[in-house]
């Protein structure tokens, strides 16, 4: 179940980042970055009044001071995603962002950085890392043009 919320995530990254260069065609970049937030602000609203009886919004005593920068990293990412897609085009901008996860990812784990499970860099996961390098340079060949 978790690769298949996983595999969803990615098409929905992947569809969202498109939606939002068509968008930032349109608009400038701060105009994009707040429809997105605005719109996902609702989304998130009705969500929390849904999901069960809410009472009170949760305390944030206990929360490490990074762990909070998601809405930040939320910005950086749709506002990355959205530039570079316009101008990449949508399968090379996602293999670089992609391969960029991953490698973050393989970092994290053998460092078990954040309190995360520590998962050291054994070399399979080293080679899948310089495979998906490999892959993301290969996203770079264009056809010539007739």
């Amino acid at each position: 179940m978790a690769v298949a919320a996983a595999a969803l995530s990615g098409l929905a990254m992947t569809l969202q980042g498109t939606f939002n260069a068509v968008v930032g065609k349109r608009v400038d970049l701060p105009a994009m970055i707040l429809l997105v937030h605005v719109t996902g602000l609702a989304i998130g609203v009705v969500v929390y009044l849904l999901w069960g009886k809410p009472r009170r919004l949760p305390a944030l005593s206990g929360i490490p001071w990074y762990a909070l920068l998601g809405g930040v990293l939320g910005v950086i990412i749709i506002a990355g995603v959205a530039y570079a897609l316009a101008r990449t085009g949508i399968a090379l901008g996602v293999a670089v962002i992609l391969t960029s996860q991953l490698i973050t990812g393989v970092v994290v784990d053998h460092f078990g950085l954040f309190g995360t499970e520590r998962i050291a860099a054994a070399w399979p996961r080293l080679v899948g890392a310089v495979l998906m390098v490999a892959g993301t340079r290969l996203m770079l060949w264009r056809p010539p043009s007739p």
